[in-house]
């Protein structure tokens, strides 16, 4: 075996650091690099579901819109049959309005009138119900 120089083995280690040293710094520079491209890919994500959330957001409430809208439709089209019914009512009210017996009816309820000769009795109605209920509870 051959005696080896120490100058040599020196330049060996050397180089041998130089490359750890080269090795270290471009692993180091390359992790900053990808930290960078994390954080750009970390603010993507966070924009991307800030605008996905907002979408959704604006999505449902148009759905409820639409749905209140719907039941509020049907609640007009409820309320628009049953004026078309009283309307219809109103209208066959209107043709007896001119008939002699139409107004004489009225004329009896409404302002209790009577024709000569005849004798009216009024009864009121609240104390015949508790006369009624008193009865009732008299019996039981």
């Amino acid at each position: 075996m051959k005696k080896r120089k120490k100058g040599r083995v020196q330049q060996f280690t050397q180089a041998e650091q130089q490359k750890a040293a080269a090795h270290s710094r471009e692993s180091a520079s390359v992790g900053s690099v990808r930290r960078k491209k994390k954080i750009r890919l970390n603010k993507g994500r966070i924009l991307l579901t800030v605008i996905v959330i907002m979408l959704i957001a604006v999505v449902g409430m148009s759905v409820k819109t639409v749905f209140d809208l719907r039941a509020e439709q049907k609640n007009l089209e409820n309320e628009n049959q049953n004026l078309q019914q009283q309307q219809e009512a109103l209208r066959a009210e209107l043709e007896n309005v001119n008939d002699l017996e139409y107004i004489e009816e009225q004329a009896r309820i409404q302002l209790r009138m009577i024709k000569p000769g005849e004798i009216l009795y009024i009864l009121d109605q609240e104390k015949n119900a508790k006369d009624k209920d008193g009865d009732d509870e008299k019996s039981n």
